[in-house]
Parts: structure tokens; sequence; C-alpha cells
């Protein structure tokens, strides 16, 4: 008897066990759940966090997916617009976000981030007709979209000098805004411009004036103190840059754009 007491406190006492050091390899890297990284995304953001027939997919969610296979993660991503990310990190409510966020001194008051990981172009779009052109005093007095909380939004005014801005939650909202002439241009990043080329061709979307956002480049925002998840971060970051995945990656979400004269780490200017 006394033995099969024992038996049944060992069946107890080892999954408890297992269970301990489950969640201690969990805590060890930071996230909000054992064996889970949860991310915060903008599902109309094409080509870093998109809907592709029904699975989220892009630049930035099958880098983070890639991410969290080398850490022994599952990946969930939890869509909603771009103005709520930060908050919902900075919350608690999510382990990191994603989809091309720029790293500037504003936000790092709220959130920390990993290293940067991606660099790239501003862009005004419109629609044929529209009197912007390169020059940047074509903006001057017209109605430019934004989305808001994105660095375009935030350095508008240094940006796109003398610009009505407008602003909206996500990039699906300013482009129906565009294609209905409510606004004369749309800020966005360049990748975003070329999704929208895309997918609506027949609009003829024109890219009519190019910003470098090469001092702001994009990391994954965590919430402030987590060092155990920014140092898993940032380490397989630079494995997957090392192994080749990084720019398998960049190439299959942006087909047609040069090879990066360098690759990551990218990090952001002082002052920016």
């Amino acid at each position: 008897m006394r033995f099969r007491h024992l038996l049944g406190l060992l069946s107890i006492v080892v999954p408890l066990s297992l269970m301990t050091a489950t969640s201690a390899r969990a805590d060890d890297l930071g996230t909000l759940s054992a064996g889970k990284l949860l991310a915060g995304v903008d599902a109309n953001n094409k080509p870093y966090s998109y809907i592709d027939n029904g699975k989220m997919t892009g630049f930035d969610v099958e880098l983070l997916r890639a991410i969290g296979a080398k850490l022994g993660l599952s990946v969930d991503f939890r869509a909603q617009d771009f103005s709520g990310l930060l908050p919902s990190v900075s919350n608690q409510q999510i382990d990191l976000a994603a989809g091309s966020i720029s790293i500037t001194t504003d936000r790092l008051k709220m959130v920390d981030f990993s290293e940067g990981y991606l660099t790239g172009l501003l862009s005004v779009a419109a629609l044929p007709g529209s009197t912007i052109t390169s020059d940047k005093a074509s903006v001057k007095g017209k109605r430019i979209g934004v989305v808001q909380g994105t660095i375009e939004d935030t350095y508008s005014d240094s940006y796109l000098p003398g610009a009505q801005i407008v602003r909206f939650p996500n990039v699906n909202a300013g482009f129906l805004s565009m294609r209905s002439k409510y606004i004369d241009g749309y800020f966005i990043d360049k990748s975003l411009v070329d999704g929208l080329q895309e997918k609506y061709p027949q609009l003829k979307i024109e890219d009519r004036l190019d910003i470098s956002a090469i001092n702001l480049p994009a990391g994954f925002p965590m919430r402030k103190g987590n060092a155990k998840l920014e140092a898993a971060v940032n380490k397989t970051l630079n494995d997957l840059v090392a192994d080749g995945t990084w720019l398998k990656l960049y190439t299959q979400f942006h087909p047609g754009y040069p090879k990066p004269e360098s690759l990551p780490p990218y990090v952001m200017k002082t002052g920016s």
C-alpha cells in the first residue's frame, strides 16, 4: 500500500515539476504567457502585416514566426489599429508590436525597442491629376492623409511643411479617403504605396514624393524594462540575418527592390 501511495505522489510531483520547469523557461524569455509570443499588428499594413487567403502574413509577421521558432515559442497575432499598438505594449496586453514601427526618442519614452531590423522610404501617393510633385513645396495647402501615430504623422510638419494633415486610424481608412478625393495625397511608407498600386491598378496611384527614413529604423516595441525578451529577440534577429533568413524574407516581400547596401542591425540616429 505504501508503495502504491508513493507512486501516486510521484505521479503528482513529476508533472508539477515539469510545469515549473516550463514556466521558468517562459519567465526567462519575459513573455506574458508560457510558450507563447503575443504580437499586435495592423492587419491592413501590406507588405509588413496583412491577411492573405485568411492567414496573417507579411515581412514582419513571417520574421516574428522565424524568431518564435528559434526561441521555441508559438506566435499569436492580435489585429488592431496602428494607434493602439504602443499603448497595448505599454499596458502589457501584448508582448510586442510589429509592422515597420520606427524607433523614435518620443516612442522610447513609452516602450523599449529591439534593435533596428528595417529601414526604408516614405512617400506621398496621389491620384492622376493631382498637382503634388516631387517638390516639397507642392504640398503646401494640400490635404495630406497620414495614419495616426506613425512617423509620417509625428514628423509631418518637418517633412511636409504647410500641408493640412488629416489623420486616419489605419491604412485602409486613409486609402478610401484618397480614392474618394477627400484628401489630395497620402503620406505613408513607400512599400505601402507599392501594395496599393498592386492591389488597385485601375486607380493608377502615383508615387509623387519620396523622403528617406534611414535615420529612423523600425524595431519591435516591447514593454519598458523587459530585458529578457529584448535580449532574446535581438540575439535571434542577429542569427536570422547571419543565416540568410532575413534577406530571404526581405526579397520575398519587397519584390523588385534592390538588395540593401547593409544588413541589420540598424541604429537610430541621435536627435530623431
